[in-house]
């Protein structure tokens, strides 16, 4: 599997690192816009060649197989199976969420030709906050394609952190499952777990009100943490790669009536990308909440009108 990153050079080094480490891909290559020495992965040919040899000989000293290369051009997108839009630099910076909309759709902009060009088929992992919003953009300027928005990753590790910390157990004995969209989160504590246990019957119902609110609290619409963005990534490129049908809360485009947009909902991940949207069975109050995700979700993303086709 060849996968193409493009954006942040420090997200791009750590994403790459992880994957060459996990050996789900043949090979990773980093793509930049030549048409704009502001995004590019680096800026001359010796930083590059002194990168890109890192990489490799780091590889070699791990035994990861994983073959490294680094393009200036669109064109080194031809053949991607999966294409990862990374967070520009800075974002985590913003303070407005019209300023991260403005600056990560300008980022995608310059990209969606390449992608239309020589990688129509890819499964595009969208990383670039707000991400569902971006990924609604991105789905309208491509006329569709398989895009999975990757904005939940904080408020599902928060929630997990959290429940973890409370109940006073290892971390790898929590199941948590959060919805969402790009400004509201809303955790689902009938789906919260510790080794199969529900959180109710070892929570109080205030403490799970104040877990929740914790977790809604959390700002959407910033850039996730260098490193929970990259433990997010490897999670669903390797449901990809290796066919998993892992279940997960991810950017997905859903239908609901005549209405179309992209949220936080649980989602079958397997070598095409999403391949199917689990169902819930939710409270009165969970329902309404989530009438208004897809209500306010599709003010906002309608307001989009692509450049691009």
């Amino acid at each position: 599997m060849k996968i193409a990153l493009l954006g942040n050079s420090q997200f791009a080094v750590s994403a790459a690192w992880g994957l060459c480490q996990s050996e789900t891909a043949h090979e990773v290559v980093f793509v930049s816009d030549a048409t704009s020495n502001k995004n590019r992965f680096v800026s001359s040919k010796e930083d590059a060649s002194g990168r890109l040899r890192d990489l490799v000989e780091s590889n070699a000293l791990s035994a990861s197989d994983t073959a490294i290369s680094f393009s200036n051009a669109l064109e080194g997108l031809s053949g991607a199976d999966v294409v990862i839009l990374l967070p520009p630099i800075g974002q985590s910076g913003f303070r407005s969420a019209q300023a991260s909309k403005t600056t990560g759709i300008a980022l995608v902009r310059r990209f969606v030709p390449g992608i239309q060009q020589y990688a129509s088929d890819a499964k595009i992992l969208m990383a670039i906050a707000p991400t569902n919003y971006i990924a609604a953009w991105t789905h309208e300027a491509l006329g569709g394609g398989k895009i999975i928005g990757l904005g939940n990753g904080t408020a599902t590790a928060h929630l997990t952190t959290e429940i973890a910390k409370r109940v006073e157990v290892s971390v790898k004995d929590i199941t948590a499952l959060a919805i969402g969209s790009d400004w509201e989160t809303y955790p689902l504590p009938q789906y919260c777990r510790v080794n199969g246990i529900p959180i109710a019957q070892l929570m109080s119902e205030a403490e799970i009100d104040s877990l929740s609110e914790a977790v809604s609290q959390r700002c959407p619409y910033t850039t996730q943490s260098e490193w929970t963005l990259i433990s997010h990534i490897l999670q669903v490129v390797s449901a990809i790669a290796l066919d998993k049908k892992r279940v997960m809360s991810v950017g997905t485009h859903i239908s609901a009536g005549e209405t179309s947009v992209y949220l936080n909902v649980p989602a079958q991940i397997g070598s095409d990308g999403v391949t199917s949207i689990v169902p819930l069975e939710l409270d009165v109050h969970q329902r309404e909440q989530f009438k208004q995700l897809v209500s306010q979700s599709a003010e906002d993303q309608n307001s989009n009108t692509p450049q691009v086709r």
